[in-house]
Formats: C-alpha cells, sequence, structure tokens
C-alpha cells in the first residue's frame, strides 16, 4: 500500500527544519542543498514540495508569524491590560530581544521586496500585511467595546500599519529608536483623536 503523505503538514516540517539555517544565514545565503540537507531530504525532493526558494523562504516567514500572532492574541485575550498598552505590546513585539533574528529576515525579506517587487513577494507581503490588520482589528475592536476608544479609531488601523512598517525600515538603517517613536506615535494619537472622554 503506497504511503500518503500529506503535502502542507511536509511543507511545514522542511520549513520547521530549516528554520534555525535561515535565522543563522539570511534570506541571500540560503540555499536549496543547505535547505534539503537540514531537512534530511534530497535536493530533488525540495522541489517535490516547493517550486524554488522563495516559497521556502515564504514558508519559513509564516513560521515567523504564526508564532508571533500567538504572542499577540496572548496579549489581546488579556483583559487587565487598556488598549494603548496592547497596541505598544502589539508594535515594540517585533522589536523585542525574542525577535531580534526574526527581525532581521524581516527587514531583509522588506528590502527585497522593495527592490524586486516581484509578483510572489507582492502577494506574500499582502498576506503578511492582512494578517497583522486582523490582530489590530481586534485590538481596537475591543478598546471601543471597553469605551476606551471613539468608534472613529477604526481609522488607526491602516495609520498603525504603515507607521510600524516604516519604523522597522528606519530602525534597520539605524536611524531611530523604536520604543521612543513608538511612545510618541501612541501619546499623539491618545491624546488628539481616541482617547475617549471621560
Amino acid at each position: 500500500m503506497a504511503i500518503v503523505v500529506d503535502k502542507e503538514e511536509k511543507r511545514r516540517s522542511i520549513a520547521l527544519a530549516c528554520k534555525g539555517l535561515l535565522l543563522e544565514n539570511g534570506i541571500k545565503n540560503l540555499t536549496v542543498s543547505q535547505i534539503a540537507q537540514a531537512a534530511g531530504i534530497g535536493k530533488g525532493t525540495i522541489y517535490e514540495y516547493f517550486a524554488n526558494k522563495d516559497e521556502i523562504i515564504f514558508e519559513i516567514i509564516t513560521l515567523f508569524i504564526d508564532e508571533f500572532q500567538q504572542d499577540l492574541i496572548k496579549v489581546i485575550e488579556n483583559n487587565t491590560l487598556c488598549s494603548r498598552d496592547k497596541l505598544e505590546y502589539f508594535m515594540m513585539l517585533v522589536f523585542s530581544e525574542n525577535y531580534n533574528k526574526e527581525l532581521a529576515i524581516y527587514q531583509e525579506f522588506l528590502s527585497i521586496a522593495l527592490s524586486g517587487a516581484l509578483s510572489d513577494i507582492v502577494e506574500f507581503r499582502n498576506n503578511c500585511r492582512n494578517s497583522f490588520e486582523v490582530v489590530l482589528h481586534s485590538i481596537i475592536e475591543q478598546g471601543i467595546n471597553n469605551k476606551e476608544l471613539q468608534q472613529n479609531a477604526k481609522v488607526l488601523i491602516p495609520m498603525i500599519r504603515y507607521f510600524h512598517t516604516g519604523l522597522i525600515v528606519d530602525v534597520a538603517l539605524g536611524q531611530v529608536d523604536a520604543k521612543e517613536e513608538i511612545d510618541k506615535f501612541l501619546n499623539s494619537i491618545f491624546n488628539d483623536i481616541i482617547l475617549q472622554e471621560k
């Protein structure tokens, strides 16, 4: 009887096996041969599950995003934190010590996406953006329901996303301190735009 392999599960297991390799080498220095060796499979087998190296990288970055979102979900579900604290956690998490290497990979990914603008990279970037918008929407919606934020706070979702992406780039260039910029940004929007009148 033939062994049935769950293709999605196999893709994920290959990505998991190569996660550390990507963190060590970066995107540009990672090779399909290294990936195959780390996953304990032949180079040809890689192409049974991935069309190219970019697809493997996307799968690994998706793992990072999944881990990141699990951390964020814990914060969203924490009812002792106010909306501002949740937004600060959302924006600071990527800059935390726990995510230093992942941040470097994401910055390299953004650099490649900005310079190449290949359609598969753009599509993947859009999927990443959408997953983070879901988290932001939850935080803002909770703030509105808890009477911490006004209804118009929903307009902040794209603003926060654009600010955050720009901040990641500026931090990569060594131009700004993430914590300081996030504090200024949140103080501004909470004082001037969305803080619910008491």
